[in-house]
Parts: structure tokens; sequence; C-alpha cells
């Protein structure tokens, strides 16, 4: 277990699996700390990223709904608790997400100004 904070993110857990070849990913949080995660996988430049599940615990959880890990906390005791998800977890088949690459550039009048990478989920 690896506590997300301002002082410590996701490179942190990330680091310590660096000599692991396969393991998963258990994210408790919505979507702005999937994101998060996801953000600091994609800069670890991994040649086979780890797979990722979702405990949602968020405000929209609008990604767990999407990919069926469900919409909320409450969701997870009505599909038979955080064993059963975390059974789910290990045979779950993997699936892949497409995720954006987005580079903000500054207007030449506005050099002073830096570019700006963000990273966007694509699901329906």
């Amino acid at each position: 277990v690896i506590e997300l904070s301002s002082l410590q993110g996701p490179e942190a857990g990330l680091n310590l699996f660096r000599g692991v070849s396969h393991f998963r990913i258990l994210v408790c949080g919505g979507d702005g700390t999937v994101g998060w995660v996801l953000d600091a996988i994609d800069k670890q430049n991994y040649e086979s990223p780890p797979p990722v599940a979702i405990l949602p615990a968020g405000t929209g959880n609008d990604l767990a709904r999407v990919l069926s890990w469900g919409g909320g906390l409450g969701s997870i005791e009505r599909q038979g608790g955080l064993a059963t998800l975390l059974h789910h977890i290990e045979y779950a088949a993997v699936t892949m997400l497409d995720r954006w690459k987005v580079a903000f550039r500054p207007q030449k009048e506005k050099l002073d100004v830096s570019q700006t990478t963000k990273y966007m989920n694509n699901y329906l």
C-alpha cells in the first residue's frame, strides 16, 4: 500500500516495483487519482505498462464505471465486498485504454510561458 499525498506521489510506489516483471496496480480513488497514477506510469516508459484496476472511492468515478469496477464504495459492497473485488482483479482481462498526450505551446508573443503537457483518457 502506497499512500499518495502532495509529498509522495505514485512514482514512489512504481519505483519500489521497478525490478518486478509482472505486477498489477489497484488505485483507490476517483478519476483524479487514477489519472495521476496513469500519468506517472506513462512517465516511467515501461516496455509493457502494468495493468491498473480501480477501487472507486472518488466523487464521480466515471472511468471506474466505464471499466465496470463500480461507481463507488457502496457498489463494491453490493458486488460481494472487497475480497470479491480483489478476486476479480486477480483474474480480470486486461483492457486497453486510449490515452492522448496533448502539448500546449505558447504563442510567439508569449515566450515567457513554457509548454504544458496533459494526458487525456478516452472512454465512452
